[in-house]
């Protein structure tokens, strides 16, 4: 009896673990591997959603209160913006060729038409939250990371991450594509 009770509390136990970090949580889809347009935004050229520009101001604060390029990693991701209909605010994606992770905090015009129109789109966060860049070297540096990339949504959290910011101290510090 005792061999039961235990073997019947191990099997609960079991299955309470798996439904919390299990593979087919409800919490975490599957990943995916889709190829969209990626572009970027920073303090310059981020607007609080009143067409006033110069701001760190997010639509969908998750982990940040601003908009943050923070480490990239899983647990520290960088915010990146939107339509909501896209990806959900929370949605975690990993960006491959610039080994960052990213989190959906933010809505973008641009984006929400393209996806209406069929075309996915992110737009990743860049550069400092609390002041203006020099420009063009903001521009420019968002520019570089322009185009159609693979991105993973929904990554584990095993994925390379290369934790140097994309732009500091009026320069751009990520690879060029």
């Amino acid at each position: 009896m005792l061999r039961k009770t235990l073997a019947s509390l191990a099997a609960v136990a079991a299955a309470l673990l798996l439904s919390t970090v299990g593979p087919a949580s409800a919490a975490h889809a599957d990943p995916q591997t889709i190829n969209v347009n990626i572009t970027s935004y920073g303090y310059n050229d981020n607007d609080d959603g009143n067409g006033h520009y110069g701001t760190a101001q997010i639509a969908y604060p998750q982990i940040h209160s601003i908009a943050t390029e923070d480490l990239g990693t899983y647990s520290q991701p960088v915010t990146f913006a939107t339509d909501q209909n896209e990806y959900a605010p929370g949605t975690i994606i990993y960006v491959p060729h610039l080994e960052k992770y990213f989190i959906m905090e933010d809505g973008c015009v641009e984006c929400t038409s393209d996806w209406n129109n069929g075309i996915h789109h992110v737009d990743l966060w860049m550069g400092p939250n609390d002041a203006m860049q020099p420009e063009p070297a903001l521009d420019d540096c968002e520019g570089s990371i322009t185009g159609a990339f693979d991105i993973i949504v929904n990554p584990d959290a095993n994925q390379p991450v290369d934790t140097n910011p994309m732009f500091s101290n009026g320069s751009c510090t990520v690879d060029t594509y």
